[in-house]
Order: C-alpha cells, then structure tokens, then sequence
C-alpha cells in the first residue's frame, strides 16, 4: 500500500507542476520528510525498546513474522504512510484526502496482524506530522 501511494504522490506532483524543477523538489522533499521520520522512529526505538505484542505475550498469534523484530514503538509503517498523506496535504496536491483512508489501511493491517500495539500508531502519526511540517516549512522558504 504504501508503493502505491508513493506512485501516486509522485505522478500527482507531475501532472500537477508541469515544471519539471519543482515536481523533483516535490519528490526529493517527500524523500527527505521521510529519511527525517525514519531518523527519529530509530532514535526513539532505541530509547523505549518496546518489544512486538507477540514477543512480549507468548500466547499472541502474529500472522507475519517481520525482518526486524527488535522495536515496535514507533511504527515505521504508520510514519512512512501518514508522510506521505501529510507531504500530499500540505503541498495542496490534488486527490491527497484520498491517502488518508489508505495510510488507516496501513495502520490498521499492523496492528490486525500483531505486530503493533495501537499506541505504536500514534507514535508513527506524531513523527510522520512532525518530520512532514517541518520539511514543508523548509521546502515554503526554497522554492
């Protein structure tokens, strides 16, 4: 889900500026947003050192054993789709309220599938709308 709404940010951003220029600024600024949420997902990983629902409770089923297991809090999953929806909103691309119901998708389908406790969400949520206004006001001031 999140390839595809990456693939739709960035044909949005081209149909909508014709200008090659500023659609690349639009891209690389959504790269950055998230390369600044995944810094800080990391950091506060390493802080809290919140262990997955099925490693924490032996009688938790999860449906997908993850790659790496050693951090839930926050979700890189939940950031990485709400960057996304946010970078879109802010930027004024057409269509972006439409990301929101596939970024709760994605929040959804980690915690259905035992990987996330909810409040993993909310962390995610909160990098992804702090990293995304934070590129934004930089991006304002560049182009």
């Amino acid at each position: 889900m999140i390839v595809a709404m990456v693939g739709w940010y960035v044909t949005s951003s081209l149909i909508t500026y014709p200008d090659l220029k500023k659609a690349i600024w639009l891209i690389i600024f959504l790269g950055a947003a998230w390369c600044l949420g995944w810094i800080i997902n990391l950091l506060l990983g390493v802080t809290v050192l919140e262990p997955r629902p099925y490693i924490s409770d032996a009688e938790f089923k999860s449906l997908i054993k993850p790659y790496m297991s050693w951090k839930s809090f926050p979700s890189d999953h939940s950031m990485s789709a709400f960057v996304i929806f946010f970078m879109a909103l802010f930027l004024n691309l057409p269509g972006a309220l439409a990301l929101l119901p596939l970024a709760i998708w994605v929040v959804w389908g980690r915690v259905y599938a035992g990987l996330h406790y909810p409040l993993d969400m909310v962390g995610g949520l909160a990098v992804a709308v702090f990293s995304s206004s934070l590129i934004t006001y930089f991006l304002a001031k560049f182009i």
